[in-house]
């Protein structure tokens, strides 16, 4: 692959994958809403090229990037992905069109491959509309994802290009600014804070945001044509000895409490993916382990404070 375009390229994940593929020697158009957004995180060097696009305006990108030649498209640009936003409907669904917009200005381009952003939380909500349980209004994020996923690839098959999904388990690493699991427990335990969590019998999975990246990187260039990867680290596990190991890589004697938040949600068996499917495909396997990649983070969020 020699060129790529990224959405959502000033992202914690979508910052790390315009790195990586720079780093492998791939010219990356890198697309952000304005130029306030960069924040330090994705800038210009010989291999990035940043181009300013709102997503409102995505289906004339092809009239802001010029190029013809980009070999694949990572679309990785959402709005609400956390926070309040989730659960506005409103904007989950206009996320749903700003995705098919996206499909359709990557034909304009000369682009044949789109590669998706997925969520493991569209196999959360197909498993909670199977119940007879009343879904929570941030669920909306995930059933937008859902009607995302199935109409982009609808769309790239009528207009002949290749449509690769990548579901996301659980991304961390140095740079994570969310509200999700282990930045706010390791940023709570570090400033001495009592952490309380569910039972954690449920099972988890997380991947280093640097191996994240490389799983992109590998499928945007091998993955096969409408075909699911799973974003993880291949070692699924009960979430709390996850949480056991961000606790004792912070300090062994931190009293946590385990089982003291009652789990409501619905667990995964994570026998829906094909964990080994970037393996098989690409020969990629994740190099970091969760301890290097704790202490890693543990490090970052020292510095930063």
């Amino acid at each position: 692959m020699k060129k790529a375009i990224v959405t959502g390229a000033n992202g914690f994940v979508g910052t790390a994958v315009c790195k990586e593929l720079s780093t492998q020697g791939v010219e990356v158009i890198a697309v952000i809403r304005r130029p306030d957004e960069v924040f330090g995180k994705i800038a210009e060097n010989n291999g990035i090229r940043i181009v300013y696009s709102d997503l409102t305006n995505y289906r004339n990108l092809a009239e802001v990037i010029s190029d013809r030649d980009a070999e694949a498209l990572f679309h990785f640009a959402w709005t609400g992905s956390a926070g309040t936003l989730r659960g506005d409907a409103d904007v989950q669904l206009s996320n749903v069109k700003y995705t098919c917009d996206t499909v359709k200005t990557c034909a304009d381009l000369g682009c044949k491959r789109f590669v998706f952003a997925s969520s493991i939380m569209e196999y959360e909500i197909e498993a909670t509309m199977a119940t007879d349980a009343t879904p929570g209004i941030n669920t909306l994020y995930s059933t937008a994802k859902v009607a995302a996923d199935y109409m982009a690839r609808t769309i790239a098959g009528s207009l002949e290009i290749d449509y690769i999904r990548a579901v996301i388990s659980n991304i961390y690493g140095p740079g994570e600014m969310s509200q999700r699991l282990v930045n706010t427990s390791l940023r709570k335990m570090l400033n001495g804070e009592y952490c309380a969590f569910s039972a954690g019998e449920q099972m988890y999975d997380f991947i280093y945001i640097t191996d994240a990246a490389k799983s992109f990187a590998a499928i945007g260039e091998k993955g096969k044509n409408n075909k699911t990867y799973y974003i993880g680290s291949q070692e699924p596990k009960p979430l709390k000895e996850f949480i056991l190991t961000m606790r004792d890589r912070v300090d062994p004697n931190i009293m946590i409490g385990l089982g003291e938040i009652p789990f409501n949600g619905v667990s995964l068996s994570y026998k829906e993916f094909d964990i080994y499917a970037v393996k098989d495909d690409t020969g990629f396997v994740p190099q970091i382990s969760f301890k290097e990649g704790i202490d890693n983070t543990i490090a970052w969020l020292r510095e930063v404070g």
